[in-house]
């Protein structure tokens, strides 16, 4: 008999190891980002761009798992959303250029700001969304200044 629950419990130990080595289960709801876009002086901005992707870090550089564009309505206001791939280690959203309002650093009109605690900064890399957020629905608000 005490062979039988030993052997029982070494077949359990496999699938505790396997529990333990998973990644978290993400969530099956959508991440949605919204907010509204401005311009200097505070308007709304129509057509300004952006794109929410999510990346695997596996590799040399890893590989998209998800990219979904969008531009801003006449009110200035955008919404994506999208569901994490369960392959996905990290989302984030950056400005892109459009028709409308071409953000080409350097030679473009327009230079991009995040609000950040009440004030607008510059945007230098994309904004990572944190995994506590995936899922749920979040605002993030830009502004973007013509040159």
């Amino acid at each position: 008999m005490k062979r039988r629950q030993m052997l029982r419990l070494l077949g359990l130990v496999p699938l505790a190891l396997l529990g333990i080595s998973c990644k978290d289960k993400l969530p099956t709801t959508p991440t949605i980002v919204r907010g509204k876009i401005i311009d200097k002086n505070g308007d709304p901005l129509e057509g300004a761009g952006l794109r929410l992707s999510g990346v695997n870090l596996k590799g040399f550089s890893g590989y998209d798992t998800f990219s979904i564009t969008t531009e801003s309505d006449k009110n200035g206001m955008y919404e994506l959303s999208q569901v994490a791939p369960q392959d996905t280690e990290q989302i984030d959203i950056l400005p892109r250029t459009t028709d409308k309002v071409p953000l080409n650093i350097g030679i473009g009109d327009y230079v991009s700001y995040f609000l950040v605690e009440g004030n607008y900064e510059k945007i230098t890399s994309p904004h990572f969304i944190p995994r506590s957020d995936w899922g749920k629905t979040i605002t993030l608000n830009y502004q973007f200044r013509k040159r």
